[in-house]
């Protein structure tokens, strides 16, 4: 009887073992020769729910009634969550980059069949391979309501980005990556006879409020690992640059609006991936897919090797936000050049041969042109309501006053009004001065402490000279109109 038993077990998990192994992503089902619809990619993440260590779930749904799904696999098994590494993957932001989910699907058809084991062992891993359904479905960059997701990461204005801050929140992953396309045949490449032929590009945290620790643990140990991995897979592999030969390159912006520097600025590691696009969303779909996933396997194998210390180090990193009262931060930015030097891989229109183009002079240094102190707190008074608002979403903790109180703090008066083009944009520059006076707070208030793990957030998010804070969008211009910022600082 026990040999029968144990007879139909061999069996059951043999017949499993098959099952996981038939677990194919539908864009290799297709060959390459058709993107994976919403209704395919559904049907994938249903063959994925009965696989051990897998579970999927449903975090958003799109104006259009579709849902945004996560995965999360379990490569550290029954370890304690804080005893693995927690990395957030997500893609297809832009809706027409449809390669960073098809690299993303193939990944997670890998781990279902066990050829990542090795990979994922120590990874606690979270997956959203479609951040966009309805512009994916229709083939465009933004929402069916023409928002650009990815720059939606501070106001929060699309639920499928308010629903990935919740789940990043809950998670707190040490390590994140957004992958999406870049388009190499822009006229201002093409103008100045290059054609850009990179496979992949890897962009990093350029903020200046980020975690120098971890900006440097990307460059001297991720950046390498996944160039190397590149390399020997034969793709052409490069940093994250944007700009042209005929102005100035630059690495992408310092903005905290979007998938990398919004959580980057919580000092997590986080990255973002740029795939090359092709001319259609179909054409070499083979190759874009598989040098994408080929960069996320690299970064998730160093990442792994490297798990316990970059657990330490985040954490440590997350610890010192809370005590930066005092300490100074950025508030206005920009691009200059540096001596360090980066040759890329182009394609010469007038040879048509493939070289490596220097670029020269490459704006590699963030320079910062603005600061300011972090203060004890911050007061948002309580008809600011669209800001209180904001900064709960962000899970910012703050107190709200019960009984009028009076305080110390200091007043911003806004003295006019210019404009900065920074990083190729015109933003508004209030020229202010700060005011100390004591001020009736009264019930409704709301006083937010920077002894918080959003310290150096709320200092770029509220105050009125940052470039990337409140003042830039429009739905808070209002904070501008009279002669008093509305929001205040506790010395």
């Amino acid at each position: 009887m026990l040999r029968r038993v144990l007879l139909l077990m061999m069996a059951a998990c043999s017949l499993l073992q098959a099952q996981h192994h038939d677990i194919v992503a539908p864009v290799e089902r297709n060959g390459f020769t058709a993107l994976t619809s919403y209704d395919s990619l559904r049907a994938f993440l249903g063959s994925l729910a009965e696989c051990p260590a897998f579970s999927v779930s449903t975090i958003a749904a799109s104006r259009s009634g579709r849902s945004v799904y996560l995965v999360r696999y379990r490569g550290g098994g029954s370890s304690p969550l804080d005893a693995t590494l927690r990395v957030l993957l997500f893609a297809q932001q832009h809706g027409n980059e449809p390669s960073g989910k098809e690299a993303l699907t193939v990944l997670l058809a890998q781990a279902a069949s066990g050829s990542l084991k090795d990979v994922l062992r120590g990874i606690d891993l979270y997956v959203v391979p479609q951040m966009n359904p309805d512009g994916a479905e229709l083939r465009q960059r933004r929402t069916t309501d023409s928002l650009d997701m990815n720059r939606s990461h501070l106001v929060l204005s699309t639920p499928e980005v308010e629903a990935l801050h919740e789940l990043f929140y809950s998670v707190k992953p040490q390590v994140t990556l957004d992958v999406h396309e870049f388009f190499a045949f822009d006229e201002s490449w093409t103008d100045s006879g290059f054609i850009k032929m990179a496979d992949v590009q890897l962009g990093m945290l350029t903020n200046p409020n980020s975690s120098r620790v971890l900006a440097a643990f990307q460059r001297s140990t991720v950046f390498p690992a996944v160039a190397e991995a590149m390399a020997a897979q034969g793709y052409l592999f490069q940093e994250y640059i944007v700009g042209s030969p005929s102005d100035r390159v630059r690495h992408s912006t310092t903005e905290i609006n979007d998938g990398r520097q919004g959580f980057g600025i919580l000092n997590t590691l986080s990255f973002i991936q740029e795939g090359r696009e092709g001319k259609s969303p179909e054409e070499n779909l083979e190759r874009r897919v598989r040098s994408q996933l080929t960069g996320i396997l690299a970064l998730l194998r160093c990442c792994e090797s490297h798990a316990g210390e970059l657990i330490a180090m985040v954490e440590h990193e997350r610890d010192i936000l809370k005590n930066r009262v005092g300490d100074s931060c950025a508030l206005r930015m920009e691009h200059i050049a540096g001596e360090r030097r980066l040759a890329i891989p182009v394609r010469s229109l007038s040879t048509g041969r493939d070289t490596a183009w220097e670029v020269a002079p490459y704006h590699s240094i963030v320079h910062t042109l603005c600061s300011t102190t972090v203060p004890q707190a911050y007061i948002v008074p309580r008809h600011c309501a669209s800001v209180i608002r904001l900064l709960a979403k962000h899970h910012v903790s703050f107190t709200t006053v019960g009984d009028s109180r009076s305080i110390r703090c200091g007043r911003y008066k806004i003295d006019g009004i210019e404009a900065d083009a920074l990083e190729e944009d015109t933003l508004p520059r209030p020229r202010v001065h700060l005011v100390p006076e004591t001020v009736n707070l009264a019930a409704g208030d709301v006083i937010v402490p920077t002894t918080q793990w959003h310290s150096l957030f709320l200092a770029t998010l509220l105050e009125p000279e940052s470039m990337w804070g409140l003042t830039k969008y429009p739905q808070f211009a209002w904070t501008l109109k009279d002669k008093w910022y509305p929001i205040l600082r506790v010395p």
